[in-house]
């Protein structure tokens, strides 16, 4: 047995041997290239920004046996915005602050379990990992495993810890997520109840929403200026649900519509599957039950997605430097200007809203935010199966069954048994005997404990 292969194996397995195809875009310490067990494979640069942290470019995916294409050009976190209930603080971490420089925290081996730390200056900010997901797929006897390429740095502004999270799926998946832990920032006394929440005597911790925005240039198959972005909306009639797409050419600011299963789409116009099907990418705001709607002077928060021309100085959902003539915030970014033919920008956003509890103090638990970008026809079968694909059923569907008939209820007649006061069935009907027995039980069951004197 050869150990040396095994262990060459198991290593590029686990995503920590690099492929030959050495660094295109950046210097080879700031490359990511991962193959995960299922021979799907990311690779990507990265670099360090005093604002946005850990700043991702020329992400490619790679399917098992597939084609190497470039999904976006750069991903960043653009704001994370925390306006409290009572107005007391708006803050605008990314940009009065920032998730990188002092605010980036220094990584120990012990955070990045089974992973590797990687450096920036001296200072380890960035941890790379291989993660068991859940199952790909599981039917009948056949079962896979899924995997993932998790990149995450940690940010500790104020009080607050900042997990910026980027997951990559080996089906072409890609999750950004944000994690906030640390400690509650703001109290108050009980003339602040009805903008919080109680937690000992006389100490009230004051709510707030966190909006995190994430920009997300993409460069379907990397050419810039050949993607389209569709909103798919979804209506109902006479039991039917009928889909419609709505492909953007100018600017937009669009919400979440639950009523009509909102979604959106970026597509490339000229690169298609061996399906003919253009390939593209589904944008997913999943946790949108939590939403803010925030004051006139904050018009950024009032859509969920933006979809703009990219512009260099456009940096920042909000606070962005005005500078040279550029526009301030999101509201500003969507002023109508013609995106066909141009590089389309896409800015998602979701809202965490934080009641305290008693249970975050004196360390409250890392609460998670996502968004999902899943490929739509970027293959031309699942690309984690061997199997063969099913042929389509175009057999008519069997008949509604018919409705059962209605059983008549006899009547129990009933006779007092000598000398007890007990009542016995003189007509049996097992059935409805039955039923009343189960119902009895029941109401028996769930009533309320009480408890005896």
């Amino acid at each position: 047995m050869n150990i040396s292969y095994y262990l060459y194996a198991i290593l590029l397995c686990s995503g920590f041997i690099p492929s030959l195809q050495a660094a295109e875009f950046c210097d080879d310490a700031y490359y990511v290239d991962t193959t995960l067990p299922n021979q799907a494979r990311w690779d990507m640069c990265w670099e360090h920004r005093a604002r946005e942290g850990v700043l991702l470019h020329h992400i490619h995916y790679t399917p098992a046996n597939g084609t190497r294409r470039m999904v976006l050009y750069q991903a960043a976190v653009a704001q994370i915005h925390v306006p409290y209930d009572n107005n007391s603080s708006r803050f605008h971490d990314v940009t009065d602050y920032g998730l990188g420089d002092k605010y980036i925290s220094a990584l120990k081996p012990e955070e990045c379990i089974s992973g590797k730390l990687l450096n920036y200056f001296g200072k380890n900010i960035l941890c790379q990992q291989v993660q068991p997901r859940d199952d790909a797929y599981s039917v009948d006897n056949e079962r896979q495993q899924g995997d993932a390429l998790s990149l995450f740095s940690v940010s500790v502004i104020g009080s607050y810890n900042y997990i910026p999270e980027w997951r990559f799926f080996d089906d072409g998946t890609i999750q950004p997520g944000m994690g906030a832990t640390g400690a509650l920032q703001r109290f108050g006394y009980n003339s602040l109840m009805p903008h919080g929440w109680p937690l000992t005597d006389y100490k009230v911790g004051i709510a707030h929403l966190h909006n995190f925005f994430w920009k997300l240039d993409f460069e379907l198959g990397g050419t810039p200026n050949d993607d389209a972005v569709e909103e798919i909306n979804y209506t109902q009639s006479d039991g039917k649900t009928l889909r419609n797409n709505t492909r953007f050419t100018t600017e937009a600011a669009r919400s979440v519509d639950p009523v009509q299963l909102r979604s959106w789409r970026i597509l490339d116009t000229q690169l298609t599957n061996s399906k003919n099907l253009p390939i593209s990418y589904d944008i997913q705001l999943p946790e949108s039950g939590q939403r803010d709607a925030g004051p006139s002077f904050e018009p950024f928060t009032e859509h969920d997605i933006y979809i703009t021309k990219q512009k260099s100085c456009e940096l920042f959902a909000s606070h962005n430097p005005s500078t040279n003539g550029c526009a301030e915030d999101l509201s500003t970014f969507a002023n109508g200007e013609n995106i066909e033919g141009q590089d389309v920008v896409v800015w998602a956003s979701t809202t965490f809203y934080h009641m305290p509890r008693a249970e975050d103090a004196p360390r409250m638990d890392a609460h998670w935010s996502h968004i999902s970008l899943i490929p739509r026809d970027w293959h031309d079968k699942n690309p984690l199966s061997d199997s063969a694909e099913t042929a389509a059923k175009t057999s008519t569907p069997p008949p509604v069954p018919p409705t059962p008939p209605v059983v008549p209820v006899e009547v129990v007649n009933t006779a007092t048994f000598l000398g007890k006061g007990w009542l016995y069935p003189r007509h049996f009907n097992i059935p409805l005997i039955m039923r009343s027995l189960q119902l009895a039980w029941a109401a028996e069951r769930f009533k309320p404990f009480t408890k005896s004197p």
